[in-house]
């Protein structure tokens, strides 16, 4: 059960304000408390308190709409019943006019009123000092007149900055959540960014794959139709038609596998692919003198391996080139750089250890957050980080492998794991070339036969 909520005093309006102050001072008046200063009491004086105080209190309840006018009316009001000693009813509605019109007027208005209010209580004080004939006659003056002119005018100005100062905490909250509303929405704007650019390195990554395969099964195709064209142009001959339809049959598997492996890897999706030339594990040495020409001190371990099947062929090769390039862009200048590539039973690994840059001097103003570990590493910034290592991974695990990258003491690692698959020792495949294809003079051999 939810606890009461405490009781409240019921909040009154302006009307109900005044009629508060008109109750009180008619039972004032009827308990003969009405002059603030000894004076001629009888009828006509208890008929002008009563009749002064009904138009105050009337004027009192439009003193938020015109606070002014108000204050006017009740100070008129007050000085009307000065000749008869005063009203202690129209008394209380002066001291509340005073205070609503130091809360409700504008800012020149209020200097003026507090200049006002200032010039009486000083007139108060001499009139004391004149009528009283004497010191204690001006001071009790001047503490009367500050007391009901000076205090509601400093409540008022009080009251007035606390509520501005709420104003003021509200706007500034009012901004503070605009602000986190709008950095909410540029962090979800740089994600979205990075998905985009994520995305757009990883189908571009899958078009090259495609490219690739797309010139290895056109090779393959081609060498099928060569075989067939050679055993219908001569004479029917047995043994060398069972050479050609031998050829075919080896060229026919090796394309199955290699359309197999395109299916796989572009499952996913991908665009056109753009033209280009293919690429393999022959055209490492290329890598690696590129990479010496960026400044690097490469030292390249590729012992003979067997046929590869064209995919895996070309996502080593397209790896290795990834690394070395993030090697060169990402590392000390002259650093050097470790590749290995090994080929066992069912995997093949290609493995790029390159040194890392020195940490960056905290207070060297010439140091930015763009400075990296390569590949992708710690400390790349900026929306396209780690983009790198994102393709490298892609092509790599497109194929059923992966990629490993991460610092190991002063270097840093990349290591791909790449299965071989039943595809890269198809019975009967010719030798590889540049791209796992077969090679010129092998296909001319081939017809010849």
């Amino acid at each position: 059960m939810a606890p009461r909520r405490p009781a409240r005093w019921p909040r009154l309006d302006d009307r109900g304000v005044a009629l508060v102050y008109l109750g009180l001072g008619l039972l004032l008046l009827g308990l003969g408390v009405t002059s603030t200063a000894p004076a001629a009491d009888g009828p006509a004086a208890d008929a002008l308190h009563a009749a002064l105080l009904v138009a105050g209190c009337a004027a009192l309840a439009a003193k938020r709409r015109h606070p002014l006018a108000v204050l006017l009316v009740a100070t008129g009001a007050f000085a009307g019943t000065l000749p008869v000693g005063g009203s202690v009813g129209l008394l209380l509605v002066l001291v509340d006019a005073l205070y609503t019109a130091g809360v409700q007027l504008p800012a020149r208005a209020r200097r003026w009123l507090a200049a006002a209010a200032v010039l009486l209580t000083v007139a108060a004080g001499i009139a004391g000092w004149v009528l009283a004939d004497g010191v204690r006659g001006a001071v009790q003056a001047l503490l009367l007149a500050a007391a009901l002119l000076v205090t509601p005018l400093w409540w008022a100005s009080d009251v007035r900055s606390r509520t501005e100062l709420a104003a003021s905490e509200a706007r500034r909250a009012a901004l503070e959540r605009q602000q986190a509303d709008l950095a909410r929405a540029h962090a979800a704007d740089v994600e979205r960014i990075a998905d985009l650019d994520r995305d757009a390195a990883v189908r571009e990554e899958r078009a090259a794959m495609a490219r690739d395969l797309h010139d290895v099964v056109a090779s393959r195709l081609s060498a099928i139709a060569i075989h067939a064209e050679a055993a219908l142009a001569g004479e029917p001959e047995a043994g060398r038609d069972r050479a050609a339809l031998g050829a075919v049959r080896a060229e026919a598997v090796a394309s199955l596998a290699e359309m197999r492996s395109m299916v796989l890897v572009l499952r996913g999706g991908g665009g056109d692919p753009p033209a280009g030339a293919a690429a393999g594990l022959d055209r490492l040495p290329d890598l690696v003198a590129d990479a010496e020409g960026r400044g690097l001190d490469v030292h390249l371990a590729a012992p003979p391996r067997p046929a590869l099947a064209a995919v895996v062929d070309q996502a080593a090769y397209r790896i290795a080139g990834e690394a070395l390039r993030n090697a060169a862009a990402h590392g000390p200048a002259g650093g050097r750089v470790d590749v290995r590539v090994a080929a066992g039973d069912a995997v093949l690994e290609v493995e790029v250890v390159s040194a890392l840059r020195p940490a960056p001097d905290p207070g060297d103003p010439g140091t930015g957050d763009g400075d990296a570990d390569p590949a992708g590493g710690p400390g790349r910034a900026g929306l396209g980080s780690a983009t790198g290592l994102l393709t490298m991974r892609e092509r790599a695990r497109s194929l059923g492998g992966d990629v490993t990258a991460g610092p190991e003491g002063a270097r840093w690692r990349v290591r791909a794991v790449l299965p071989l698959g039943d595809a890269a020792h198809a019975a009967g495949a010719p030798a590889a070339g540049a791209a796992g294809r077969p090679t010129a003079p092998a296909t001319r051999a081939a017809v010849a036969r």
